[in-house]
């Protein structure tokens, strides 16, 4: 499969370049093109084109676009699971929030993006993946995390609505989200 031999010349750290197409990644990019049936636009609009007429760099596109699915899909698998949801964690002896979203449907179904929460209601994407990791990895062995983000914030962890009663600033989730998490 093109994939697999993809797979074994990428470098994780750097896209292909034009120098990187060999002949065997030439026809692996093309037998790829040839089954895709995907929506994304580039590949959608180089499958419509004569085979033998795309440049070298198009074919580095699509290459490029096959490592990013690969890339992905280990991500995917190597990837801390957490449930949706905003959390307070400790992270080199200072508190920090985050929101963890994973999509269920769409485009972006099955990712999990991961922002961090500052004042004023900014939100910063994690995109290193070794920080989402430890941030994952944070949340998941602190069971404390969803509760303790609703109680220094006042706002549910859960939902991110205000908490305002004693008992939901308490606990730091609300009734409703309580209820729907069988508290």
């Amino acid at each position: 499969m093109s994939n697999t031999l993809i797979a074994d010349a990428l470098n994780p750290d750097v896209k292909f370049v034009d120098e990187d197409v060999t002949s065997e990644l030439h026809r692996a990019g093309l037998e790829y093109l040839e089954t895709y049936t995907g929506d994304f636009n580039y590949l959608v609009n180089l499958k419509t084109r004569n085979p033998a007429n795309l440049s070298v760099g198009q074919i580095r596109g699509i290459l490029n676009c096959i490592r990013a699915e690969i890339l992905r899909t280990q991500d995917v698998d190597n990837q801390v699971m957490v449930a949706d949801g905003r959390y307070a964690i400790v992270i080199a002896d200072k508190l920090r929030f985050f929101r963890v979203n994973t999509p269920t449907e769409g485009r972006w179904a099955k990712f999990t993006f991961v922002n961090e929460i500052f004042g004023g209601g900014n939100n910063v994407s994690i995109r290193n993946k070794a920080l989402r990791q430890a941030v994952l990895t944070g949340i998941a062995n602190d069971v404390d995390a969803l509760a303790r983000f609703g109680q220094e914030l006042g706002i549910c962890g859960n939902c991110g609505r205000d908490l305002t009663d004693e008992e939901s600033r308490r606990l730091g989730i609300g009734p409703v989200c309580r209820q729907n998490l069988g508290m």
